[in-house]
């Protein structure tokens, strides 16, 4: 059913006012397709300005060339630059800017690398419908890129942002057997694009143009790109050197569904992206589609217990709820999952997670996407994205993901605001701000 309000759609209304269609009518239901599509093009529009070739008309640029390293010591402090990196990267269209990511260059021993958003397109369907940004857009300086604001912890951080414009959540790796609109195949390289700029990090830091050892690292990223800081934490933690790091993924959990991630991962051409990508514990089950980013998760978890891993999560966050929509849709599968089925798969996956230690997360009530890139990041707090601290006696969101990463000795604990209660004993019509008794308390401790 789809409901609308004066001329407004309940979907648009759920974007602009944070209240979701399920509390406008008091009982639990899905998202139409329609109402996902809808949700989906405009935050894929939030990101998206259709700049087309004309990239470094508009911003300054370096291409990196035989004789053109675009080396950070030549950039100029917190003045944002774009970088060319060539070779085998490129954004999904044949007519789309070529690949950048963006550099903010800040002091030589922090870096935040982070991966940006911008919706995804797994089939054609997906792509023509504009589900995912295709362009290289870098980011204004807000959120944790804000470089004046002192509630953030990572305004001295030189930042690496890797830029969002191949539609595969920063993994893919192929040519798809259908055409762009100039009748080119559609070519998804985000792990070229990615792999691209962490080669660029682990260069200026063997030629000295960052600290030999960073003092601090920070793997994060919002939405496509929180996906795309899960897969990619374990190659930064590997490849760069650091005292401290952490991997802070922001507003996706991963709830899909049922049988879906499999084949999804495995036709974004990821099974053979490059040796040491994919564990060998995990590479039969990406061949045989069954590899979902909770193995990869457990396992990167498991492996680097001194890296704290801390989740920032709405409980119902609509535009996850939306790409659940369009990828079951596109499947053929069941398309509807209310907020509460939503919230509870969020917690599942979490309590998995938590029987690791290094595990955290921060959740939130509500269904906002995205908080790391916005102004909303210094007013969130555990009640909502904009109580400002108002109501909660807990940490806001900015001082607890500007606490990491962690030194010896220092703790960190998961946040949420609600009633104790086992996840399988929730689901009830509306019952959305529960915390559960499987994730909280929960208190981790850095021990080098």
């Amino acid at each position: 059913m789809r409901v609308t309000i004066g001329t407004t759609s309940a979907a648009a209304l759920t974007l602009m006012t944070g209240t979701s269609i399920q509390a406008i009518h008091g009982m639990p239901i899905g998202l139409t397709p329609q109402e996902a599509s809808l949700i989906i093009k405009e935050n894929v529009a939030t990101y998206q300005t259709n700049i087309g070739r004309d990239l470094c008309e508009k911003y300054q640029c370096c291409t990196i060339t035989s004789t053109e390293s675009c080396d950070l010591n030549e950039m100029t402090v917190d003045q944002s630059i774009l970088v060319l990196p060539g070779g085998e990267t490129r954004c999904i269209f044949s007519y789309s800017t070529p690949y950048a990511f963006q550099v903010i260059p800040g002091v030589k021993d922090k870096v935040l690398f982070y991966f940006q958003g911008g919706g995804a397109c797994w089939d054609e369907t997906s792509t023509n419908a504009g589900f995912c940004t295709t362009d290289s857009n870098p980011a204004s300086l807000n959120g944790v890129f804000d470089r004046e604001n002192e509630l953030n912890a990572f305004r001295d951080f030189t930042i690496v942002h890797v830029l969002y414009c191949g539609g595969d959540i920063h993994g893919g790796n192929v040519v798809r057997s259908y055409t762009d609109k100039d009748g080119v195949p559609v070519t998804q390289r985000g792990f070229k694009n990615a792999e691209a700029t962490l080669d660029w990090i682990v260069e200026q830091q063997s030629n000295g143009n960052l600290a030999s050892t960073l003092s601090e690292l920070v793997v994060m990223g919002c939405s496509a790109g929180s996906i795309g800081a899960q897969l990619w934490g374990n190659q930064a933690v590997k490849r760069i050197k650091w005292d401290k790091a952490a991997v802070i993924p922001d507003s996706y959990a991963g709830v899909f569904p049922d049988g879906s991630q499999g084949p999804l991962i495995y036709e974004y051409g990821m099974c053979s992206v490059a040796d040491g990508f994919i564990s060998p514990a995990n590479q039969q089950k990406c061949w045989d589609q069954t590899l979902t980013l909770q193995d990869i998760n457990a396992e990167f978890i498991a492996d680097t217990p001194s890296v704290p891993y801390g989740f920032i999560q709405s409980k119902t966050d609509i535009v996850q709820e939306s790409f659940y929509s369009a990828v079951a849709f596109s499947m053929n599968m069941s398309a509807a999952i209310t907020p509460e089925e939503f919230y509870s798969d969020v917690n599942t996956i979490f309590e998995g997670y938590n029987n690791y230690p290094n595990f955290l997360t921060y959740l939130v009530d509500g269904n906002q996407h995205c908080f790391t890139p916005a102004s909303l990041y210094f007013t969130a707090d555990a009640i909502s994205s904009t109580d400002n601290g108002q109501s909660s006696s807990q940490e806001m969101m900015h001082e607890w993901a500007g606490n990491f990463p962690l030194s010896n000795g220092e703790s960190e604990t998961t946040v949420c605001e609600g009633q104790l209660q086992l996840t399988a004993n929730a689901g009830a019509p509306n019952d959305q701000t529960y915390c559960s008794d499987n994730l909280v308390p929960k208190k981790f401790t850095e021990n080098y």
